[in-house]
């Protein structure tokens, strides 16, 4: 193959992998990026890999949506939920009463995530047969899906954020993105189809969040270590009330 044949090869990959973009983005996806799946593989050795769900895995397909910056305003501010401190005491079973009353926090915001889920899963359904069509295998996931049989989870979103330049990690154990701040819903589409990926921004963790440290202070059940680390068992304990997400300051100007 001659090098100007090569240059049109090249030409044609980068312009069909913009078509995969313009789709994405014609169904809604306000987020997009990709990260290699090589490199994944690289620098997150221990997580669950592409090539588990696609053979000769290429490309991990971010695609994702902003949560409601107002509406997640209010998981920091339970009051604004009409939950009574008794009632909510007498669901959580007469545990300590120093807590803010559980359930106010999540009260908004639940239904806009179930929305959200659904809006992508549309969209990742319809970017894997697109590339099905295309002669490649495909493999999407629901944006959040516990799951007991699971040690882990089934794949991590968040590495590939990152190796895709979409953010970097933050002290509240999310990725903070330059134009929404934490609060965002994503999930993943794998496939054997080599597309250009992003470059990370900068180093894994944010730098702000060093001087920030709001989502430790605030959180209400005291599971956020302040070094990028979080007790989860704490943190789901108290229901994933949200409160880091709602108090990151990035983001809240768009």
């Amino acid at each position: 193959m001659s090098i100007s044949q090569k240059r049109e090869s090249s030409g044609k990959t980068d312009e069909s992998a913009r078509d995969l973009e313009i789709m994405a983005r014609s169904l809604g996806a306000e987020l997009y990026g990709v990260a290699s799946a090589e490199r994944y593989a690289e620098e997150f050795p221990d997580k669950p890999q592409a090539s588990r769900y696609v053979p000769n895995a290429k490309s991990v397909i971010i695609i994702g949506l902003p949560l409601s910056p107002d509406l997640w305003a209010s998981v920091a501010r339970p009051q604004m939920a009409p939950i009574l401190s008794k009632g909510a005491d007498d669901a959580r079973g007469g545990q300590a009463k120093r807590r803010p009353p559980m359930g106010a926090e999540r009260f908004f915001v639940d239904p806009e995530q179930q929305m959200l889920t659904n809006e992508l899963l549309k969209i990742a359904y319809k970017m894997s047969w697109k590339l099905n069509r295309e002669g490649h295998k495909a493999f999407y996931f629901h944006p959040f899906k516990p799951e007991p049989r699971f040690k882990t989870a089934a794949f991590y979103f968040m590495p590939a954020m990152y190796l895709a330049g979409m953010g970097q990690m933050g002290l509240n154990c999310s990725i903070i993105t330059p134009e929404y701040g934490p609060r965002v819903w994503v999930t993943a589409v794998l496939t054997d189809k080599e597309l250009p990926a992003g470059i990370a921004v900068g180093p894994q963790y944010l730098e702000d969040c060093q001087s920030c440290l709001v989502c430790v202070e605030r959180c209400p059940s005291k599971s956020l270590t302040g070094q990028g680390w979080k007790n989860v068992h704490g943190c789901a304990s108290y229901g994933c009330c949200g409160t880091c997400l709602a108090v990151c300051p990035k983001g809240l100007t768009v």
